[in-house]
């Protein structure tokens, strides 16, 4: 199903096509693609025909949580002719129309909205037909997953020691979980992943098993606060004792001696701003889980999940690039935001600062947007920031050079 208002239509094209104009160190469109480097032959771009899916944006409609919309850029060059633009879902046409193109027009815009018979764990197909003289044709298809906001929480549970407290805490998390354990051999966690995922809610089951370092805390409490995560410790038998002195503060109580833990109640519930924790101070607690006497860690969960505030994601237009490409960044709330926020995109290639980039409103649409150009090989990094300085999201564009020249 298209989108029927031509006005939509016409302020996308018209804020994306012109964001060359608005963002600073951006490059002008006609100096773009007029030369098209091909086996380090510079060949003009008079005498090539060619269409590209550039880009593709997935955000939320606003007025139906149920759909969704899906916007495909395409560059044109020399095509003038009619095209029909296709989008399938596990292999089944759920969308199709037609552009009429013109030699003097390099941007177009085809959107759709989508509700029933969709399969979001699925792939999502786009394809362009090709021009009478094109020859490259890989570029006129596109496949993508759907990466919007899942209503299911985004939990992560930390275990220092596998206890019987592991199984009452998995069974009452649904089954989309990352369970972070200690290698069996050396005793320490890879929080690799962790760093870069957000997380609606992180338990510690019997852990810190270790004494944390203040470095680790540091960077810890400043990405629960900035993502909004919530916290629940289990306190169990091998914890590290000077690890939960430290913690301590992060659910509204003081320990100072192991007498002090003997004082507090089996269940404590800190709120602080948009913080929520949950201290759960009974080393057996399975034991009531299995037995069915008390519902005390369920209803923590509940608690600790409810009224989530609003937060933020970001996301890629395209997962190919190469030199001379623009990558285009866009994210959006995961409910209406009243209030215009001021986000940017610290731009870094092998670990070395480049620039900065503004992010701006489509106010119809509802979602941020931003892009930077690829001028050289390497990898690069993108770090969304809001106007408190706190990374929201770290993306990588990984640009290689034999990868460059297809």
């Amino acid at each position: 199903m298209r989108k029927n208002n031509i006005y939509l239509f016409l302020f996308i094209l018209l804020t994306i096509f012109s964001v060359d104009y608005i963002i600073n160190n951006s490059i002008d469109d006609s100096d773009i693609d007029k030369d098209i480097v091909v086996e380090n032959e510079i060949v003009s771009e008079d005498i090539i025909t060619d269409l590209a899916i550039k880009n593709i944006i997935v955000y939320p409609n606003r007025s139906d949580q149920k759909s969704i919309y899906i916007d495909i850029e395409i560059q044109n060059i020399n095509g003038d002719e009619t095209v029909q633009v296709s989008l399938s879902n596990a292999n089944n046409l759920i969308g199709s129309d037609q552009i009429s193109l013109k030699s003097n027009q390099k941007v177009y815009f085809q959107s759709f909205l989508l509700r029933d018979n969709i399969d979001f764990k699925s792939k999502f197909d786009v394809k362009v037909s090709s021009l009478k003289l094109e020859d490259n044709i890989a570029n006129n298809r596109y496949s993508f997953n759907v990466s919007l906001e899942s209503d299911n929480p985004k939990i992560a549970i930390i275990s220092g020691n596998l206890n019987f407290n592991s199984m009452a805490i998995i069974s009452h998390v649904a089954n989309d979980f990352d369970h972070f354990i200690p290698d069996f051999e050396t005793g320490i966690h890879d929080f690799k992943d962790f760093w870069f995922k957000r997380y609606d809610l992180v338990i510690f089951d019997n852990f810190p098993n270790h004494i944390i370092s203040d470095k680790w805390l540091e960077l810890f409490v400043r990405k629960i606060y900035s993502q909004n995560t919530a916290l629940i410790l289990s306190i169990g038998n091998n914890q590290n004792f000077d690890s939960l002195i430290k913690l301590s503060p992060l659910f509204g109580v003081k320990i100072d001696s192991k007498e002090d833990i003997a004082n507090i109640s089996k269940r404590t519930f800190f709120e602080k701003n948009q913080f929520k924790s949950v201290l759960i101070n009974n080393a057996n607690f399975y034991e009531d889980f299995f037995n069915e006497k008390n519902d005390y860690f369920d209803k923590s969960l509940k608690w600790a999940l409810e009224n989530k505030k609003l937060r933020y994601n970001f996301f890629l237009g395209s997962e190919h690039h190469k030199i001379n490409d623009k990558v285009f960044i866009y994210g959006f709330s995961n409910r209406i935001d009243l209030e215009k926020k001021i986000f940017t995109a610290k731009i870094s290639i092998d670990d070395r600062y480049l620039y900065d980039k503004k992010l701006y409103f489509n106010p119809i649409s509802d979602y941020y947007f931003s892009q930077f150009n690829i001028d050289d090989f390497g990898n690069y990094k993108i770090e969304i920031i809001d106007e408190n300085d706190f990374i929201l999201e770290t993306i990588s564009v990984n640009i290689v050079e034999e990868l460059s020249k297809l």
